[in-house]
């Protein structure tokens, strides 16, 4: 019997809990899944400080309210990408305080226990947070996004959070992609959905889409094979998409797909490389001195990362009440850099109230930010 993808085709005045309800009565609901008592995991996407690239907090406000009505316990859990603060990142997008309000348990991964797994195919041992086998159910709420190293990020890729910092640094210095599939394949009777709403292109800097679609399943490879299609991606060219067994489709579906290319083979080439000896340079870093990632570090200095160029004296001053963690230094004029290298959440840019560019860095992905 093949997979099925549940689609569904949202309105700009939706209602989340419209949306999380049909699909959750789609995969059979809760009740028969979880029992009064049992902890019932939320696995977002939290990879990074910026609102549009991470999960929307409404579906996660439905899911706590579907999961108590059950008569579950509802946590959240989550680990930041690899060049990011999990809880600075956890501070600027509000789920700190979106937790305490409605009284939900929240875990960064990073400050928990890890335990020992062992992959299929050879790729060895890595460490799991423990919080995801102390979960009688894991949801895993996955955003749509293309991907610098595997072409597109979506419910498979997500689940790469359940691991430690170490173990996604030995994942990206031996197969990737084989990892990410051999994860996927490890947790079963995970209910995936996936905001495709507004897919970003190429990275969290980049600018989203309007697609209008969340997706849902039981099966996550095949829900991402269904994503790529939908915004352009051949899923052949997604390594660990490669051989996804048939499903079937239940729902709106587009009319006509878009056309797969890939006009900018190049520079994504240049671009996946490098990323890929960035992480082979860390790694021989870690195993010969130790200490800290270099990852932020280089992300900081070549990748996008706020300057305040020109600025008047007003300016600056409004900017500095902007920045969420007092980066500002407004007497010198300048990016505290060590408070802002595993931020970088590009408010001080992003303020509609400055008309300038206040970002610097290499931009090889052709990302496009705008004022506002």
């Amino acid at each position: 019997m093949n997979s099925i993808v549940y689609s569904y085709k949202t309105q700009s005045d939706d209602d989340p809990s419209q949306i999380v309800e049909y699909l959750l009565n789609k995969m059979g609901g809760l009740s028969q899944r979880v029992s009064s008592g049992d902890r019932v995991l939320i696995k977002p996407n939290l990879v990074a400080p910026f609102r549009k690239a991470t999960t929307d907090l409404k579906f996660i406000d439905v899911l706590i309210k579907k999961i108590r009505q059950v008569g579950a316990t509802p946590v959240i859990g989550e680990s930041s990408g690899f060049e990011f603060d999990t809880d600075i990142t956890f501070q600027i997008l509000g789920v700190k305080q979106f937790a305490r309000d409605r009284n939900v348990e929240l875990i960064n991964f990073e400050d928990a226990q890890y335990k020992k797994i062992q992959l299929d195919n050879g790729l060895g041992w890595v460490e799991i947070t423990t919080a995801a086998f102390e979960a009688r159910l894991i949801i895993n709420l996955a955003v749509l996004k293309e991907h610098t190293l595997t072409e597109i990020s979506g419910a498979v890729k997500n689940l790469i959070g359940f691991l430690s910092k170490p173990s996604r640094r030995y994942l990206h210095c031996h197969r990737l992609e084989d990892g990410i599939t051999a994860l996927g394949r490890k947790f079963k009777g995970v209910l995936h959905l996936l905001d495709a709403r507004n897919p970003l292109n190429r990275s969290v800097f980049g600018e989203s889409r309007a697609l209008g679609v969340c997706l849902a399943g039981l099966n996550a490879f095949a829900l991402d094979h269904f994503g790529s299609k939908l915004i352009g991606i051949d899923p052949e060219s997604v390594k660990y998409l490669r051989g996804t067994d048939a499903y079937d489709v239940e729902g709106p579906v587009p009319d006509q797909l878009p056309h797969s290319s890939d006009k900018h083979f190049l520079r994504k080439g240049l671009h996946r490389m490098l990323y890929r000896t960035l992480y082979y340079l860390d790694d021989m870093k870690h195993n010969t001195l130790g200490g800290k990632s270099v990852i932020p570090a280089a992300h900081w200095h070549f990748g996008l990362h706020p300057a305040l160029g020109s600025v008047t004296p007003e300016e600056l001053h409004h900017l500095s009440l902007v920045c969420p963690v007092g980066a500002i230094n407004r007497d010198k004029k300048k990016i505290i850099k060590e408070k802002c290298i595993n931020v970088r959440c590009l408010r001080c840019y992003h303020d509609p109230a400055t008309n300038k560019v206040l970002v610097k860095g290499f931009n090889l992905s052709n990302v496009r930010l705008r004022n506002g």
